[in-house]
């Protein structure tokens, strides 16, 4: 599993469909980018390589693009909640 995979496997584990997954790590990804301009992450490298700490705080990045996701594209997700 990718570093890219293990964050898609979490929205996925929250109730979304990979397509929806793959949508909010697009909006979420460059935001994790932004807010390390000094490290580069490597998203298709084996997901072990990162300890699960540094997936914490991404988890919060990723969180909030799926709020934001949710509220435009299925405001009515039974899965909203999870995300809140």
């Amino acid at each position: 599993m990718t570093t890219k995979e293990k964050l898609m496997d979490m929205l996925v584990q929250n109730g979304m469909f990979e397509s929806q997954a793959e949508k909010v790590l697009e909006i979420a990804i460059p935001k994790i980018e932004a807010a390390t301009p000094d490290y580069r992450i490597t998203w298709n490298r084996p997901a072990e390589e990162y300890p699960n700490a540094l997936y914490r705080v991404m988890w919060i990045y990723v969180k909030e693009a799926a709020k934001d996701w949710i509220a435009e594209n299925a405001p009515q997700a039974w899965y909203r909640p999870i995300f809140d």
